[in-house]
């Protein structure tokens, strides 16, 4: 009697997801609020600052809102229990602060 089986990756496989498109970069950040996101990750205490007051000067007008007024967006927060919440909290936050674009990295 013939065997039938089933040979796996053991890479294993992404299930497929349903994308879209991100949105549109505005023309200029000037004049625009832009907000700071951080991952606890390489040094932002040093570079968020550095890179705030090269935003300032290049674009007249923008505003920069540091990533001290935002919750840390760690890879811990992003486990599957806790990341609706975080997520959901980020939302929220870059909505109040009126972002029209976000910087979440920083480098590394």
């Amino acid at each position: 009697m013939p065997s039938k089986f089933r040979v796996v990756s053991p890479q294993g496989e992404l299930p497929a997801k349903a994308t879209r498109s991100l949105a549109s970069r505005p023309d200029t950040l000037k004049g625009k609020t832009v907000c700071e996101i951080w991952n606890g990750g390489f040094m932002a205490e040093t570079s968020f600052p550095i890179i705030r007051e090269m935003l300032r000067h290049r674009y007249p007008g923008v505003e920069v809102v540091p990533y001290t007024e935002f919750p840390l967006v760690s890879i811990g927060s992003l486990h599957p229990a806790t990341q609706k919440d975080t997520l959901e909290a980020v939302r929220s936050a870059l909505l109040e602060k009126g972002c029209d674009a976000v910087i979440t990295g920083n480098g590394g």
